[in-house]
């Protein structure tokens, strides 16, 4: 992993917390194109490196079945000074999940959550800038946090982490705020306080996809599901679906005045 460039606590990784290595493997290589290490040795360790031709772009780590744990993508935020986030983030009503720990030649990792209990990595040393610029198909193209106390959750990440938030939109019906602005933007913040009791709060983790509705149609007979069905936005087309075990991502296929 090369070293960070002037990070802005924007999101930088995602891996997957899966409990079935297996199943994932086979999922996301043929829906995405990923070459993974699955060797001896890294099947051990429990975390399997995901390759796009020879560029490192996510890893899936064992969910062990007892642990209680959904199988989730988690989402990683890189930071100039992890031990300097975390300590804001508990100063500013988060917890911290797990202490920063050394990751040898890489860097620094934390796990805290937000005042709304949401999870989120903090990495030190770290830059994937060129992944998120990329939008080849299979690389990580948006992150997104969906929050039901989204003035908490906003002020949080503006106080703890220095986001400068922009304002997309703030009517009743919808309220979205971005890390940066326009094409510029890093993140979003989504409230999704009305939209009922099955709406689930987390971070979105978006893949870029040269066709949507191949890819969704692929994914459903890889064993994955359709949450969202395709539709067009200024974006792109856009789905949301479950991997095999249940795991929640989207994709988009990006339009070109975004490419």
């Amino acid at each position: 992993m090369p070293g960070a460039r002037e990070p802005r606590a924007e999101p930088c990784w995602a891996d997957l917390l899966t409990s079935d290595l297996g199943s994932a493997v086979e999922f996301y290589s043929r829906l995405f194109g990923w070459r993974f290490d699955d060797g001896p040795e890294a099947r051990a360790e429990g975390y399997l490196p995901a390759y796009l031709d020879d560029q490192l772009v996510s890893g899936l780590v064992h969910n062990d079945r007892d642990s209680g744990a959904p199988d989730v993508w988690t989402t990683y935020l890189n930071v100039a000074d992890v031990h300097a986030a975390a300590f804001a983030a508990r100063l500013h009503g988060g917890k911290i999940h797990l202490k920063p720990v050394e990751i040898p030649e890489q860097g620094t990792l934390a796990m805290i959550s937000d005042p709304e209990g949401i999870g989120v990595g903090l990495f030190q040393a770290f830059d994937a800038g060129d992944l998120h610029s990329a939008r080849r198909h299979g690389t990580r193209i948006w992150s997104e946090l969906h929050t039901k106390h989204f003035d908490a959750v906003a002020r949080f990440y503006r106080e703890a982490l220095g986001w400068e938030l922009s304002t997309v939109s703030d009517s009743p019906e919808f309220r979205y705020c971005t890390l940066g602005q326009g094409s510029e933007a890093l993140a979003g913040i989504y409230d999704i306080a009305g939209q009922g009791p099955e709406a689930q709060a987390g971070w979105r983790t978006y893949f870029a996809v040269d066709d949507a509705d191949a890819s969704v149609a692929l994914a459903e007979l890889l064993g994955g599901a359709v949450i969202r069905e395709p539709q067009d936005s200024f974006f792109g087309r856009m789905a949301v679906l479950h991997d095999a075990t249940g795991a929640e991502f989207s994709i988009i296929q990006p339009t070109r005045h975004r490419a």
